[in-house]
């Protein structure tokens, strides 16, 4: 994990050797991606979280690796709005650490999208902004309990059965269950961050938006993904482009032109936009399924399989990708029902986004499942011993505690039966 760690500050360290040559920023990348895999191929660990963890560490060098390597030049492309004089100009350890700076949502940088971000007030202060973070952090704690609680109680999450095998209803709350523990978990690594970063001075409250948008406009599945789910990773997640903005942002704006805003792209530009991000996320999702990989091959040779051709490590690289693959055609049909919507005369409204949240979610539910389930197989095979929300809950442990009541065989009947 040490070197995974090493291996993405180096994706900076070369960048902020400001390289000209093609041939040299690929040398560069391929160095840290084999860093990278390396350190992921000789880890030995029984812990499931942790070979998870190394999987999205190796997502962000790789997309990291992409764009700040062999796609941009953040030196001379990026800008931030604290900035005198172009970041190459600075001396090498400067330019380390501006890179080492740039936020992946980039605000205060010149290539923040303009589209809206969930920001709190301007006139917060630092105080009231630790405070309300800190209340998150509560807030999402309990969430995490809740969730452990429903999928250390439900028998589908230790059994390996299909979380679409207890009906539709329960297909719905086994979901909810399963990504409000990842959305409370991220929530309290960033509201934790951010309460660091505020309370030393290093940065303002506004650099430090929710990392997640808001729910309610989440009535499409361009809009679940681009302004609710994905907007810590929107960045980078647009790697391939095409780019909306192309003027280097210390060239002077044309006189006749004040406004650094590009014209509104066309739908088709839009949709590759679209089918690119959904590629890189799928990409970044795949290397989990990487670190899954060595760890099954890991296993495998260990029991001396691989060696003497009496079995195969089972090949898990890609159960991750249908998922995210599909999500384009889901933006495609749902824009295809909006224009014929608009040339029959229906007016948007509050039915319309309510069929919209319905719609979405369907869509999500279906096309989730044999990616999860692929994956969390794949888990299962690497790890045994692992469940999802397994081990006690502080809230299993208060009520035993004061009522001396097990609280998973209470509510178990109810999910089982």
């Amino acid at each position: 994990m040490l070197l995974l760690l090493v291996s993405r500050s180096l994706i900076f360290a070369f960048v902020a050797l400001n390289l000209k040559s093609t041939v040299w920023r690929a040398t560069a990348f391929s160095f840290v991606l084999s860093l990278a895999l390396a350190d992921i191929a000789s880890t030995q660990t029984e812990k499931a979280p942790l070979t998870n963890a190394s999987g999205v560490v190796l997502g962000f060098v790789v997309l990291e690796g992409l764009r700040y390597l062999l796609l941009t030049r953040p030196l001379e492309e990026f800008r931030h709005e604290s900035d005198k004089v172009p970041a190459y100009q600075l001396p090498y350890m400067q330019r380390f650490f501006w890179l080492m700076s740039i936020s992946p949502r980039g605000i205060g940088w010149s290539f923040k999208d303009f589209r809206p971000v969930p920001v709190d007030p301007h006139h917060c202060t630092r105080g009231a902004f630790i405070i309300s973070r800190l209340r998150t952090i509560f807030a999402c704690f309990w969430l995490m309990q809740a969730a452990s609680l429903y999928m250390h109680s439900n028998p589908v999450f230790s059994t390996g059965a299909s979380i679409a095998s207890q009906g539709y209803i329960l297909r719905c709350v086994n979901i909810i269950a399963t990504y409000s523990g990842f959305y409370g978990f991220i929530y309290c690594y960033c509201s934790l961050l951010a309460v660091v970063a505020v309370a030393i001075n290093h940065s303002e409250p506004q650099a430090w938006p929710h990392p997640f948008g808001h729910w309610k406009d989440a009535y499409t599945i361009r809009r679940f993904w681009g302004r609710t789910w994905h907007q810590n990773c929107r960045y980078i997640f647009t790697a391939f482009g095409p780019h909306r903005y192309n003027r280097r942002p210390w060239d002077e704006l044309p006189s006749a032109d004040p406004s650094p805003r590009n014209p509104k792209d066309s739908w088709s530009r839009s949709y590759i936009r679209i089918c690119n991000a959904f590629v890189c996320s799928a990409l970044f999702h795949v290397c989990v399924d990487v670190a899954v990989q060595f760890r099954l091959w890991q296993k495998y040779s260990s029991m001396g399989m691989l060696s003497s051709g009496k079995g195969y490590a089972p090949f898990v690289i890609g159960v991750s990708a249908s998922f995210y693959l599909l999500q384009p055609l889901g933006v495609l049909v749902e824009d295809a029902v909006m224009e014929v919507g608009k040339r029959l005369g229906v007016k948007a409204g509050l039915t319309t986004k309510l069929i919209g949240y319905v719609w979405v979610w369907v869509w999500v539910s279906f096309t989730l499942v044999p990616s999860f389930d692929g994956l969390r197989t794949a888990i299962h095979t690497a790890f045994p011993e692992f469940e999802l929300g397994s081990g006690t809950t502080v809230v299993e442990r208060i009520v035993s505690t004061v009522f001396g009541v097990d609280l998973m065989s209470v509510i178990s009947p109810y999910i089982v039966g």
